[in-house]
């Protein structure tokens, strides 16, 4: 459980450890502005259904696969 709640104003707060060079300050806060009007990616009903899933997988009824993109060193 999460001690704080988040919100849309509270996570610049949060400890950033992966952050990208932005130079167009302007840029930035006009994409930022634009994209908060826009729908959500992942909806309430989603969450739920993953928390559930992942439930199972704790419980060991479950196998859980993990996959992404991160071009992260491990060096």
């Amino acid at each position: 459980m999460m001690a704080e709640k988040w919100s849309p104003e509270n996570w610049r707060t949060k400890p950033v450890k992966h952050l990208p060079s932005y130079p167009d300050a302007e840029a930035l806060t006009a994409a930022e502005e634009q994209l908060s009007v826009y729908p959500p990616l992942v909806f309430a009903g989603e969450a739920r259904k993953l928390k559930k899933a992942l439930a199972k997988v704790s419980e060991g009824k479950a196998f859980l696969l993990q996959g992404g993109d991160c071009a992260e060193s491990f060096k």
